[in-house]
């Protein structure tokens, strides 16, 4: 479902940024818009999720009925009339993207949850999150070649006998690409929905039991008493900060590609930003193994801090590698942004079983779906922010999609310089934020058995 998300923002910047024409800055409102209400429905979907007592559990109906309405959503997006304003552009995708999200919502909540309830071991908490951060790193490429499968889809299949469109501001608009945009959205459709229903229906609830003892709880007595988890609080801060420096200027990465290094080339730039992708995704997956043992060895904390340095080091380099001299140069960054982004990515999900029980020390109930929400909220929360600034940075520098790769030298240095420091400063602020963390192993194994003690053990 993540992967829903993202493809569903890296489509927009191709579809009605630069192919639509449609301004950078009005498209960043309607992402300010549905990112937020996407992060305010998460802690709603977290109360409703920790209180329901279904016959089918708390966990596995929404899963369901979520991949069923995010799929058919995704689907019917992009299948948007040709001559609208540049208003009713911005409505249809508000509008569609709050749909969307929320159904995602609906899905994801529930779905994390039921992650962080699989085991109370402190390690095999980490190879869980290992596992989930494969699958997303297998589809990773995928997500980061969408421009590029929409754009090859439309030259392959509706290239010829194309109708030339001029839209209402009078620019010529890629009928093609729209066309790929809409089958591959029909693709990806399917896939959430197939795939959310199998979760659903095969995944095992192993805390049901225990919840419907403990009773229902008020949202605002679950925030509550959710910030007052100092472990929490730490991890939730510096897991914020570092992906609000990532998103706030990860569609950079497309628009230098195609209009910096590909001279305003859809096709060829998004080629190139696939390329990335699969670079990243592939020596992240590699080694997310060792990512584990690693965790293993040295602690769950000290891999986060490493994650840290590492994306630091990735970032620095991208100043020097995103050029026109070589594109090729960009996979030196992949080959160290993804196994940096694992060490986050792996450990911190882990972490975050970890403070479900110290919450569950602290108040004797087991909430996980409020807690992957409030982790949630205050990631969509940074990250609508970030998306939205990162769209109004495009028209501030003064990027105009019209010029394809005419851009002037501010706006490409602008847009060098933001997409090389805005992590660094990130990453550094996260660190020392981090510090304050304080469950280690020893912590949670004490935590663990008294836990045993006060409920027994479960299967």
């Amino acid at each position: 479902m993540n992967f829903m998300n993202n493809a569903a923002t890296r489509l927009m910047n191709l579809v009605f940024v630069a192919t639509l024409h449609v301004s950078p800055s009005l498209m960043g409102t309607a992402m300010l818009v549905f990112r937020l209400w996407d992060a305010v429905s998460d802690p709603i979907m977290g109360q409703v999720s920790d209180n329901a007592m279904t016959r089918w559990g708390r966990r596995r109906p929404f899963i369901v009925i979520g991949a069923i309405c995010a799929g058919v959503t995704f689907a019917v997006l992009w299948f948007l009339p040709l001559g609208l304003t540049e208003s009713q552009y911005f409505w249809w995708w508000l509008i569609g993207a709050l749909l969307l999200f929320t159904a995602s919502t609906v899905f994801i909540v529930p779905y994390l949850a039921l992650g962080k309830e699989m085991t109370s071991s402190y390690h095999e908490r980490t190879s869980i999150s290992a596992y989930r951060a494969a699958g997303a790193k297998i589809s990773g490429p995928i997500n980061q070649g969408m421009p590029w499968f929409a754009a090859q889809i439309g030259a392959l299949f509706f290239a010829e006998g194309a109708v030339e469109f001029i839209n209402a501001t009078g620019q010529s608009v890629d009928t093609a690409t729209l066309w790929g945009a809409r089958i591959l959205g029909i693709i990806v459709g399917i896939g959430i929905l197939t795939s959310g229903i199998f979760s659903g229906i095969f995944c095992k609830e192993r805390y049901f039991n225990i919840a419907k003892k403990e009773g229902k709880s008020s949202l605002k007595m679950m925030f509550i008493e959710t910030f007052k988890n100092r472990p929490f609080v730490f991890l939730l801060v510096s897991h914020t900060l570092f992906w609000f420096g990532i998103s706030l200027v990860d569609f950079l990465g497309f628009f230098l590609n195609v209009y910096y290094i590909a001279d305003g080339d859809k096709l060829v730039g998004s080629g190139y930003q696939f390329v990335y992708g699969i670079g990243q995704h592939v020596v992240a997956l590699a080694l997310i193994p060792v990512v584990t043992k690693l965790s293993k060895r040295i602690g769950k904390k000290a891999t986060v801090n490493l994650g840290f340095l590492v994306v630091s080091f990735a970032s620095f380099l991208k100043f020097f590698c995103y050029t026109p001299d070589g594109w090729y140069l960009q996979l030196i960054v992949a080959a160290f942004m993804g196994p940096g982004q694992s060490c986050l990515i792996v450990v911190m999900q882990s972490m975050m079983a970890d403070v479900c029980d110290y919450d569950e020390i602290k108040t004797g109930k087991r909430r996980e779906g409020i807690y992957g929400a409030a982790l949630s909220f205050s990631q969509k929360f940074g990250n609508g922010i970030a998306g939205a600034f990162n769209l109004y940075l495009l028209a501030w520098i003064g990027f105009d999609s019209t010029l394809n790769g005419n851009q002037t030298a501010e706006a490409f240095m602008g847009m060098r310089v933001s997409f090389t420091i805005t992590p660094i400063i990130a990453c550094i602020l996260a660190y020392f934020i981090f510090r304050g963390y304080s469950l280690n192993q020893q912590k949670c194994e004490e935590m663990r058995v008294e836990l045993e003690k006060r409920r027994g053990g479960i299967d």
